[in-house]
């Protein structure tokens, strides 16, 4: 297979000096690997205000939809829809990595199977198509934006946490960093690419296929991604996989938000990229118990 790099000289050395710089201002302070014990708990005035959504985040209505599975087309993209028996009144969305759809989230593996017990738990699960092997472009970010407004208002969600998966990781960057989903408590990166220009050699053709000419400013503008210090996020990666190097992708995105005040913890996974290591449904339900918005009329928290 014939890969397209981006171009030679002036252009690329640009490029190399944009993520160098990027890598740069995000490699410290150090990020802790975390073992068992529970994500942090962000204060509650660290959650972006609804306000500064993107207006393209306004919800396309939905028909009711009851418990069970719902094959939806929102934003012009086929989407997978699950709603609990008994909903605790909060929404995951997942964003699919490589080769991969919405209906992931019915697989019954990997995240499939995260979404069983999530569902289970009474959380609402979402998913889009978003243009398929996109790499976190412009329209599948609106794609996955669409979705979430839909659903929210279809579910009158209360809490909304995002879980995006390898590739997928571009586009939740983006909507994090965009602020294109109101309600956003928490990010959950499962083997998560920040780094497009890391992959590139490896997935060159698809890329292209996605960006065009545009390639080289994705290049620039995604080696690595950036996230919204205010919406803490939790990583699952692993030094042995050799499809999304932790190092370069999930260390370093990481480090970024800490370096910015937030809260990023990664934790270490073993083996290759899908290492059943990285899908931890507990500690999962664990960060979503955490960062969700206190009760109405609970009392404010010590210190607020």
């Amino acid at each position: 297979m014939t890969r397209r790099r981006p171009r030679r000289g002036a252009g690329r050395a640009a490029a190399a000096l944009a993520v160098a710089a990027l890598l740069g201002g995000c490699s410290a302070p150090a990020v802790p690997a975390a073992g068992p014990a529970a994500a942090p708990v962000p204060p509650a005035d660290r959650v972006p205000p609804a306000e500064s959504v993107s207006p393209a985040t306004v919800a396309e209505p939905l028909p009711d939809l009851g418990p069970g599975v719902h094959e939806v087309e929102v934003g012009g993209q086929a989407a997978v829809v699950v709603r609990p028996q008994q909903p605790n009144g909060r929404l995951v969305l997942y964003a699919h990595g490589l080769d991969a759809r919405g209906t992931a989230v019915l697989a019954g593996e990997g995240f499939g199977a995260l979404a069983d017990g999530l569902v289970a738990a009474g959380y609402a699960v979402a998913a889009s198509d978003a243009g398929g092997d996109a790499w976190g472009d412009a329209a599948s970010v609106d794609a996955h934006a669409a979705l979430a407004a839909a659903v929210t208002d279809l579910v009158d969600a209360t809490d909304v946490y995002l879980v995006a998966e390898s590739m997928g990781g571009l586009a939740g960057a983006r909507l994090v960093e965009g602020r294109r989903i109101p309600g956003l408590r928490a990010y959950a990166g499962i083997q998560p690419l920040c780094d497009l220009g890391s992959v590139y050699d490896d997935h060159a053709a698809s890329i292209d296929t996605a960006y065009g000419p545009a390639v080289d400013g994705a290049l620039r503008a995604l080696s690595p991604v950036r996230l919204d210090a205010a919406v803490p996020a939790v990583f699952w990666a692993s030094a042995e996989d050799t499809v999304v190097d932790r190092a370069r992708n999930a260390d370093v995105c990481a480090a970024q938000v800490v370096a910015d005040g937030g809260s990023a913890v990664v934790r270490a996974a073993e083996g290759e990229h899908g290492d059943p290591s990285h899908y931890d449904l507990g500690a999962l339900l664990d960060l979503f118990a955490s960062t969700a918005a206190p009760p109405l009329g609970a009392p404010p928290a010590p210190g607020s």
